[in-house]
């Protein structure tokens, strides 16, 4: 599943395990509750996979946020090591191992702690959403069964804007008067780079451009 946020995006990809006649044993059963040892692979205490089969990834195009911590910009390994009070989501700079069962928290790239949230309607079939979004922001949902694991992705949107005017405005997009209003304006309707944003209306209402 794959959304933009702002200018980045966002891809998550995962294998989707069902309950199949499963309800009530899948949190703290079939999903373990923290890390184990799981009779295989080099990891004597593995979180779970965060999905089903091979490892679940997330990539970012920029850098991002999660849960209020930065992360660069690159594809991760991605998983939970699930608490019904509060889970620990892991992500984890190894992303091509097979499940988790050559976790090596040496890996770690980044670790936050969430709460799960009860669902009314089981989702039979395991899947990841975004949710709450918004110009620089969107929680990504992970629903299966009677149980929602959210976590929260904020980027730099105004900054990475701004730096895109700057790259395409040194392009053939910067030999006409349109692109230098157009980035001028932007700003200032967020009230931003003002300064900068004056010499691009300069710009545009130049004699290179006829005075438009």
């Amino acid at each position: 599943v794959t959304e933009r946020i702002g200018l980045t995006d966002v891809r998550i990809h995962y294998d989707r395990p069902g309950v199949k006649g499963r309800e009530g044993k899948i949190w703290g059963g079939l999903v373990h509750v923290g890390y184990i040892d799981q009779g295989f692979g080099s990891s004597k205490a593995a979180p779970w996979r965060a999905g089903s089969n091979e490892n679940t990834t997330v990539e970012f195009s920029t850098p991002v946020k999660i849960e209020g911590q930065n992360l660069p910009a690159g594809k991760y390994g991605f998983f939970i090591a699930y608490d019904p009070n509060e889970c620990t989501l892991i992500k984890k700079k190894n992303s091509t191992s097979w499940g988790s069962y050559f976790y090596n928290d040496k890996e770690d790239a980044l670790r936050v702690k969430v709460k799960p949230v009860a669902l009314e309607k089981s989702v039979e079939w395991m899947k990841y959403e975004f949710i709450n979004e918004s110009e620089n922001s969107a929680t990504v949902s992970l629903q299966w069964e009677k149980l929602m694991i959210p976590f929260k992705i904020e980027v730099d949107y105004v900054n990475e804007q701004l730096e895109s005017f700057r790259r395409e405005l040194r392009t053939e997009r910067g030999f006409v008067w349109e692109s230098w209003n157009q980035a001028a304006a932007w700003c200032v309707q967020r009230g931003v780079n003002l300064e900068e944003a004056l010499l691009w209306a300069d710009s545009a209402t130049s004699r290179n451009f006829g005075g438009d």
